[in-house]
């Protein structure tokens, strides 16, 4: 009898049995049914997490910002939200190249679906900056904007000026907004993308010409129509164009000076930092910055803002300034030691040594390490050119920038 009940309470029998079995059935059945829903669902998601982070970025409509000052500003800042996109999309598309499907676990799909909904919000917070700077005016800063030196904006003309006043501050307007201008297109022709060291160099000349234009514009300065000149200037009009020049002579030496060090750097980056020269760079780097130092202090007021006067040089800053100035064309020319030309990409006797192994009896592995070589070796060859063009057009740039070479090429 105690083995009968024993039996009937753990193996179902008769219509119980049958009917216990098949609830056991339906409610694994309905489990799974609802298991693979939500697993769909999931996948449903991560589909649409995906289509939202990869999709497209929209091309910028073509009107240009109009405020004056804005429109430099928002290129700035579309160019590094541009390229700020496009290494964050080549990321995400790296980090979710595994595509899940029907085998993946829950877990697994439901931390892919966090990281997927973090990596969307980042992304249309920098969309959003960029369409804001897309507008016609420079929106509210935020800490994501990429910039650190904000533009300054040209100011609006005094209606309370006089007649004669406001021609004077007309002309001054006028000639400093094309100087602007020029300034704009200068930047914008620069190789891109612009780092932040040359971002705010460039904006630090362009503020100082805005003030000294808003300084005419608002009424503060008045007067002689004379430009750059420091006789018998209030001390206001004076600060202002002092301030004017040496941003506008100390840029392009500060520009020299830091992609020096970034060309420096990715030589080092790629392994050939044996081929420079430390005395060569140590005394270029000596050269520059004594000359944008004497810029910033202040020591080199005084000479001639369009090159040194032949019948004024002898003044103590002019004197000062072909100093400095020698030595940077003295010193600031490094280039990468050279590959002997016999090893020289294009050399006969390598070409005839190199095919001989290719079609000689040696195994496979020797011929993949001999175009593994040559394929090294060309490639270092094409970045020892690349890296000694990019130097030479340093030098160069600025070379002709200095007021001691423009003045001994023009009494040639």
């Amino acid at each position: 009898m105690t083995k009968s009940n024993l039996f009937s309470e753990h193996v179902p029998r008769g219509a119980l049995g049958r009917l216990i079995l098949q609830t056991h059935a339906i409610q694994e059945a309905v489990v799974k049914s609802l298991v693979g829903q939500g697993h769909q669902h999931m996948l449903e998601n991560t589909r649409n997490l995906e289509q939202a982070l990869f999709s497209p970025v929209s091309r910028m409509p073509d009107s240009a910002p109009q405020e004056k000052g804005h429109r430099l500003q928002a290129w700035m800042h579309l160019s590094r939200i541009d390229s700020a996109l496009a290494a964050f999309d080549q990321e995400s598309r790296r980090r979710f190249a595994s595509q899940p499907d029907a085998r993946t676990s829950l877990q697994t799909l439901a931390q892919r679906n966090e990281q997927l909904a973090t990596r969307v919000e980042e992304r249309n917070t920098l969309l959003e900056r960029r369409a804001a700077w897309a507008a016609p005016t420079s929106p509210p800063s935020c800490e994501v904007d990429p910039i650190a030196v904000p533009v300054l904006l040209a100011a609006p003309l005094n209606n309370r000026l006089t007649a004669q006043e406001l021609e004077q501050a007309v002309k001054h307007v006028n000639a400093l907004d094309k100087e602007t201008g020029l300034l704009d297109q200068h930047i914008q022709k620069q190789p891109q993308p612009l780092s932040q060291v040359e971002e705010n160099i460039f904006i630090r000349q362009r503020n100082a010409i805005t003030e000294y234009r808003n300084a005419w514009a608002t009424g503060r300065l008045k007067g002689s129509s004379q430009f750059k000149t420091t006789m018998g200037l209030i001390p206001e009009r004076k600060r202002l164009e002092q301030n004017l020049e040496r941003n506008a002579q100390s840029a392009p030496v500060e520009l020299t000076l830091h992609r020096l060090e970034r060309t420096v750097e990715s030589a080092h980056r790629n392994g050939l930092g044996e081929k420079l020269s430390p005395d060569a760079i140590n005394a270029a780097r000596d050269a520059l910055g004594n000359l944008r130092d004497a810029w910033h202090n202040g020591s080199l007021d005084g000479s001639s803002v369009e090159g040194m006067n032949p019948m004024l040089v002898l003044t103590s800053p002019n004197k000062r300034r072909i100093k400095l100035e020698l030595a940077v064309i003295e010193n600031g020319f490094v280039q990468l030691n050279t590959i002997p030309r016999t090893e020289q990409a294009g050399n006969e006797q390598d070409r005839q040594d190199f095919k001989a192994l290719i079609h000689s009896a040696n195994n496979t592995h020797v011929k993949l390490a001999a175009i593994g070589q040559l394929k090294e070796n060309n490639k270092q060859r094409s970045l020892v050119a690349e890296l000694n063009t990019d130097l030479r057009n340093l030098y160069t740039d600025l070379r002709n920038d200095l007021a001691l070479h423009r003045m001994t090429t023009s009494h040639q």
